[in-house]
Order: structure tokens, then C-alpha cells, then sequence
């Protein structure tokens, strides 16, 4: 059975909406700001790839002047859905129709339930606290909003998280759980998460720098992607439009270390590699890679050497590119985000720049598109997402 993507949605730091999204990234326009969600008065630091308030109110929003994860989530699941004509004229059977959602946001959702009741944990939350403060709830209403009956599911699994609830979809529609399946992930900057990474010294003081030798750390983002995944005898068959297949995926641990990756990029490798068994390819196949590339010292170089396990002789023809450069790093909802951009690099044949780029860095040595987009045939695009205690996953789109 062969899945196809058939819908994008799409809200970051530069834009929010695809066609935004994706002139920005081709363009390298850098999203990073003063964050204005907080107050930075104590903080070193006080940058960071925030999105920009968005004056749209939507129903599962519990307060319409804050740009919460399910907002964010609704709006971009809801860009995709209308791009994809899942619904029109009822072609699938609600029952038939999975949601499945990757993100940190319980992090942000309780701050905002703190922040209503001056920083206290309330005894007893009434129906507004408990919408903000229950992450399954908003997923919930999520479905509820779009008429999804089948699978849904919430996936907290660090920075991929949003690859693992699209490989989890993926998986749903091969086994004929359902036919089809909305899958993404949101997250907005979050103090907490800020506040651990500004205490770990692992922030970029002004941008994000991904295989420059001065890196200095991420920069946090916030934002949402969606894509819908359909079988494709039944997108054909409905007359949708599609943007390319999703070919397969593949999950590893290193089990190295909490926070940092294996030196070799071990684990990446290898879910790379299971990637392209999965989908039943070689990595001569590979035209684009889009890397987890956070900026930091330790995951920028082991990456590079996990592309060039896999890569072997091709590893320095294979354009690598980090958009965090651009939109920051948006912690939960990144490798969606990431997998929509994925999906556009396949369908438009053009290649985001990592932009910042300045000083090579003889450990980081690969064709990393420096600065400036590019034009070329891609059959094949392959998403690394590794997150915090070596979980990786890496997913593989390609040409319809």
C-alpha cells in the first residue's frame, strides 16, 4: 500500500501560513525576535523565533489573546485539511479518519493554567483551567472540531515528537486502521523550557548558527505543522492533489546519554539507516537532508558523521540543511514542521538554505547550502529528528 500526502499546513516564526512559511525559508529570512510571551527582565538572554500574535480566534481556544499549542494546532491542521478537500462531499467515513499529534505541550499549558491564578496551582480548575491544563483534552476538542472519529493520539517523545506521531500514522493507515490521517505538531516558547536551556548555557545569544565553527547554541521557536497522509488509491480516487509519498521511517535510542548524542552519531545512523530500509531504498537515492542541525557544538558534528555513515561516497554531494537557522528550534512540533518543509523541498525542487553560515568548521564539512537557497531535481528527502536521551527518528518523503 503506498501513502500519500495530500494536504500541508504550516505556521512559524516567518509566516502563518505555507505559501508565508515557505517564500520565507527559500528566501532565509530569520524569524528570531525579543520574546514578548514572558518577561526576560532576569534572563542573560532574551531572544528567540517566537511566532507572531495572531488575531484569529478559534473555538478550542480557552483565552482568545493568548496563542496557545491548541490554537496554534487547530489553525495549522486546519490549513491542511481544507488544502488537502479531506472532507469534501464526505468521501471517508469519520470513523475511518485518525488524529495524531506530537508536542511538549504540557509545559506551556501549565504555565498558562499558573499564570490565570497569579502562579498558584488551583485546588479545584473550572471548565476554561481544565482545557488549558489537560493536553488530551485539546486534542480531544481537536477531533471534535474536525469530525475524526478514528485513532487519536498525543506523542511526547522530546524533539521528535511530531516525527513519531507521523510515523505512528503512517503505521495506522499501512495496517488498515484507517484510511486516512491528520498528523502534526505545535508548541509555542515556553518559560519553563526556556529557563532549562538558558540555565544549561545551551541558548544562541543572537541567531542560531547550525555547523558554523563560532555555534554557540539553539534558538528557541515556536509553531505548528500538519500534513495529511491518505492511501493513495483512495486520494486518487477522490481526485486529490498530491504532493509527494511518504515512503517509510525508521526509530532508534542511543542510549548514550540524557542530553548528549552518541560522538559518533551512533543512533542517528542507524535510524537513518532503518529509514531507508524501511522505505525500501538506498542512500544513493537521497537527493536532500534535512538535519535535526540545532547549532549546538555536540549534535552538529555528530550528525555530520552520521551523514557521512550513511552517505559513504556520496556524503559530500548530498545537500544538508538546517532550517532552525531560520524559524528556531520549536521544540515538539520541529520535526512536523520540519516534515512539511520536507514535503515542499520534494514537491518544488528547491532547497532552503542554512543560513548564518560564515566560518566553516573542519568537523562540520558537508554541503550545508550556505546562505542561499537552490534549485534541484529532488526524488527523494530524508527528515532526521533526534531528540534529548538518543531518540531519534528519521522519516523519508518522495516523488509521486
Amino acid at each position: 500500500m503506498r501513502i500519500v500526502v495530500t494536504g500541508l499546513g504550516l505556521i512559524t516564526a516567518t509566516g502563518t501560513n505555507v505559501a508565508e512559511c515557505w517564500r520565507s525559508l527559500v528566501e532565509g529570512i530569520e524569524g528570531v525576535r525579543e520574546i514578548t510571551s514572558f518577561d526576560t527582565s532576569k534572563y542573560k538572554l532574551k531572544r528567540a523565533c517566537e511566532v507572531p500574535r495572531i488575531e484569529k480566534p478559534v473555538p478550542i481556544a480557552t483565552d482568545p489573546k493568548i496563542d496557545s499549542v491548541g490554537k496554534l494546532a487547530y489553525l495549522a491542521a486546519q490549513e491542511a485539511i481544507a488544502d488537502s478537500g479531506i472532507f469534501a462531499r464526505e468521501f471517508y467515513k469519520p470513523e475511518r479518519i485518525g488524529l495524531s499529534v506530537g508536542t511538549l505541550g504540557e509545559v506551556s499549558l501549565m504555565e498558562e493554567a499558573l499564570r490565570r491564578t497569579g502562579g498558584d496551582v488551583p485546588m479545584a480548575f473550572d471548565n476554561n483551567l481544565i482545557n488549558a491544563f489537560s493536553l488530551n483534552l485539546i486534542i480531544g476538542a481537536l477531533a471534535d472540531q474536525f469530525g475524526t472519529f478514528g485513532s487519536v493520539s498525543t506523542h511526547l517523545n522530546g524533539c521528535s515528537s511530531g516525527t513519531h506521531a507521523v510515523a505512528y500514522g503512517f503505521d495506522l493507515i499501512r495496517d488498515d486502521v484507517v484510511d486516512a490521517m491528520i498528523i502534526g505538531g505545535a508548541d509555542t516558547v515556553a518559560q519553563i523550557v526556556f529557563t532549562n536551556f538558558h540555565n544549561l548555557k545551551n541558548l544562541a545569544p543572537e541567531h542560531c548558527q547550525p555547523f558554523d565553527l563560532n555555534r554557540k547554541g539553539l534558538m528557541l521557536g515556536g509553531g505548528a505543522g500538519f500534513l495529511i497522509l491518505e492511501r493513495e488509491d483512495l486520494a486518487r480516487k477522490r481526485g486529490a492533489k498530491i504532493y509527494c509519498e511518504m515512503n517509510g521511517y525508521g526509530w532508534s535510542c542511543d542510549g548514550y546519554h540524557l542530553t548528549s548524542p552518541h560522538p559518533d552519531g551512533e543512533g542517528g545512523a542507524r535510524a537513518m539507516q532503518n529509514a531507508l530500509d524501511n522505505s525500501k531504498l538506498s542512500y544513493k537515492d537521497i537527493d536532500y537532508v534535512n538535519p535535526h542541525g540545532t547549532g549546538t557544538l555536540l549534535n552538529d558534528s555528530a550528525e555530520t558523521r552520521a551523514v557521512k555513515t550513511i552517505f559513504r561516497e556520496r556524503a559530500y554531494d548530498v545537500p544538508v540543511s538546517s532550517t532552525k537557522s531560520m524559524i528556531g528550534h520549536p521544540m515538539g512540533a520541529a520535526s512536523a514542521i520540519e516534515s512539511v518543509i520536507a514535503c515542499l523541498t520534494v514537491h518544488h525542487n528547491i532547497v532552503p538554505p542554512t543560513i548564518n553560515l560564515e566560518t566553516p568548521d573542519p568537523d562540520c564539512d558537508l554541503d550545508y547550502v550556505p546562505n542561499q537557497y537552490r534549485e534541484l531535481p529532488v526524488r527523494y528527502a530524508m527528515n532526521n529528528s533526534f531528540s534529548f536521551g538518543g531518540n531519534n527518528v528519521v522519516i523519508i518523503f518522495g516523488k509521486f
